[in-house]
């Protein structure tokens, strides 16, 4: 999901060809430095392998603790039957999930973060991985660039993950990823993420369309931006377990 909540700064400084994968990563993170909080409506839109399309709508907060540590909130609004389902994210490692149908808020961890999020073909992993994109548990190597983009490869060690290697595509200008390649520990591509649309908003550029696709399963999840507001003054409280267990949330 972050990189479809992060937005960047516009303003970017050419860098040396002696550049690192973990410097561009860095990098990536450094751009979002600007901003303190978001609130954005998004539209969830799931394509099973028989081309059935079912519609989600769900809001999400965010907020910057530090440099390296973003909390986030992700409520659904619709379907009914999803009405006030909520995930709470806290850094690389805190990751809640609040069932309003028990009543109940359980903490998502190791093999469980290989779980779909709400039906869809993005997994708990995937948001974190999104929130914390220049994690240093990750082994980012620049393999290529050209005149537009950075082209990283990245590893981990992590063997409760699904994914043992990743592909980034990096926009040089926007500081922004494209595009992401998933394997298992097999070698075999499995899922892509391609962020197709970016529109400039009140002077970020912001991803408004992002797509999962299974390539095993021949299922497409895309995610559609339909409204988002920065620094309104979200305080670091609201994002706790409580919170998400609350019927209307408030800060």
């Amino acid at each position: 999901m972050k990189k479809f909540l992060t937005v960047f700064s516009l303003l970017f400084v050419i860098f040396a060809f002696s550049i690192t994968g973990q410097e561009v990563l860095d990098n990536v993170k450094d751009s979002y430095q600007n901003v303190k909080d978001e609130k954005a409506l998004f539209e969830l839109k799931m394509t099973d392998e028989k081309g059935n399309v079912q519609r989600k709508e769900f809001t999400i907060y965010m907020y910057k603790k530090s440099e390296d540590v973003v909390y986030a909130i992700i409520r659904f609004k619709k379907p009914a039957s999803d009405r006030n389902l909520t995930l709470l994210v806290r850094g690389s490692d805190n990751i809640y999930l609040y069932m309003p149908a028990f009543r109940t808020t359980k903490r998502i961890s190791g093999a469980a973060k290989n779980d779909r999020f709400a039906g869809s073909d993005f997994t708990y992993k995937d948001i974190e991985l999104v929130y914390k994109v220049s994690d240093r548990n990750y082994n980012a190597e620049l393999t290529k660039e050209d005149e537009n983009y950075y082209y990283l490869h990245i590893t981990h060690n992590d063997s409760e993950l699904d994914f043992k290697e990743l592909n980034m595509k990096i926009d040089k200008k926007l500081l922004l990823p494209v595009y992401i390649e998933f394997f298992n520990w097999q070698g075999e591509k499995y899922k892509t993420i391609t962020f197709e649309k970016i529109q400039n908003i009140d002077g970020y550029n912001v991803p408004t369309s992002i797509v999962a696709r299974n390539l095993k399963e021949n299922t497409v999840t895309e995610i559609i931006l339909k409204d988002v507001e920065f620094d309104i003054g979200i305080p670091e409280k609201f994002f706790s377990p409580i919170t998400i267990s609350k019927p209307i949330l408030r800060y």
